[in-house]
């Protein structure tokens, strides 16, 4: 039978790093890395306490619920409607009012918001909004919740399926992976096509989240990598965003970087420039937006650097060799250079968030992230060599700088 006894050195060892880096937090309030070294420490410790069974039904139980719940509460605007009226506490019958819902259903829903922290209750059946619900009542927000679970529960309740049945081999095929498997042959872009609700919230999502992500520029030095030794004309002055959908990389890009003074060019398929247009990208001239299939040849010779967002973890290596292989060719040795936004992950105690996206990657589009390690051989596979990898903070994505071999 399995110990119902946790090990009490662990959870002192455990409790003197929570001490000791809870001391490092307060003194120095304003590190980022402080802060996230002492939530690590924080859930060591909860893994310390907990016995193992215990852990064990908190995983089979608890994550799955909430989502549902969190899903399903945001379909009966809970969170928006708690924090109305000045956040003031609200009965279940109060919440129920705007979609006319069961005052019961609401008071199921509520109890398990209030167990994730997402919403607090202030008595029998009344709540009151926290700083999660103010976060959740925001529609960009919410839009997390409403991918991650319809795009994703449809996904995850058929892998272990679609892995069984390939012989527990890694997908490697993007036309036959586990999300087509789930959806009887269409693909995640055409699902997310035929799903209107989930493809807004994907984009709502995707640009939020990366507002509370670090910069490319405030980890890459901009100035002395891409500014100093630009060529002033044509081609070579070019800052390319491969792949770079309705343009946002370079608006921040213009924004953040005003002394880059050449050419900038967004590329993407025809679907997503003509929504860049739509959106006004290159009204004022400063970008321009080009039609392109990076699995092509790429157009623009010689150009100061081609950069790509979330691009490679799009794809297995296959794909991904043919895509720097056109960016290759497309190279001034000794001048142009590549630079990758993307996860690099630990080759050891990797960080939740990156092997949480692995295992969503895989499922969605039988790509992955890769670790350094297998960066470097990607790129190398293609007659690359990595010069660089800038990061900040724990499972964020990093930027990798690659130039011709």
């Amino acid at each position: 039978m399995a110990s119902q006894t946790p090990n009490m050195d662990n959870i002192a060892e455990a409790l003197k790093q929570v001490a000791a880096d809870g001391n490092k937090l307060m003194t120095n309030n304003d590190d980022p890395a402080a802060r996230e070294q002492l939530v690590k420490s924080a859930r060591n410790l909860l893994r310390a306490t907990k016995t193992p069974v215990e852990s064990l039904l908190w995983h089979l139980w608890a994550p799955q619920v909430r989502v549902v719940a969190a899903r399903i509460a945001v379909d009966m605007k809970i969170f928006e409607t708690a924090v109305g009226n000045g956040g003031n506490p609200k009965s279940a019958e109060d919440l129920a009012a705007p979609t006319g819902a069961s005052p019961m259903l609401v008071k199921r829903i509520a109890r398990a918001c209030v167990s994730m922290g997402w919403l607090d209750e202030q008595g029998p059946g009344i709540y009151a909004p926290n700083e999660m619900t103010k976060l959740l009542a925001i529609k960009e927000y919410a839009s997390g919740i409403i991918f991650g679970f319809d795009a994703r529960s449809l996904l995850l309740t058929k892998m272990p399926a679609f892995l069984r049945e390939t012989g527990f081999q890694n997908p490697e095929d993007p036309d036959a992976g586990p999300f087509k498997y789930a959806t009887a042959g269409v693909p995640l872009q055409q699902w997310l096509i035929q799903e209107p609700l989930v493809l807004d919230a994907f984009f709502d999502y995707i640009h939020t989240l990366r507002q509370h992500r670090p910069s490319w520029v405030d980890m890459y030095p901009v100035q002395s990598r891409l500014v100093e030794g630009l060529k002033p004309d044509g081609d070579s002055s070019v800052f390319v965003d491969v792949g770079g959908n309705t343009g946002q990389i370079l608006k921040d890009f213009v924004r953040d970087v005003p002394q880059y003074k050449g050419r900038l060019v967004l590329q993407d398929t025809p679907t997503m420039t003509a929504a860049a247009k739509a959106k006004g990208v290159d009204a004022d001239g400063r970008i321009e937006i080009q039609a392109h299939d990076f699995m092509t040849p790429q157009p623009i010779k010689g150009a100061r650097a081609y950069f790509m967002r979330s691009v490679l973890h799009d794809w297995p290596d296959k794909q991904c060799r043919t895509i720097l292989g056109h960016l290759k060719d497309a190279m001034e040795p000794g001048y142009s250079r590549i630079l990758i936004s993307d996860c690099v992950v630990s080759d050891q105690n990797a960080a939740w968030q990156h092997v949480s996206l692995d295992i969503f990657m895989m499922g969605h589009l039988a790509a992955r992230e890769r670790t350094e390690s297998e960066w470097h051989a990607l790129m190398e596979s293609c007659g690359l060599k990595i010069v660089g990898i800038y990061s900040k903070g724990d499972g964020n994505e990093s930027v990798i700088e690659a130039t011709i071999a």
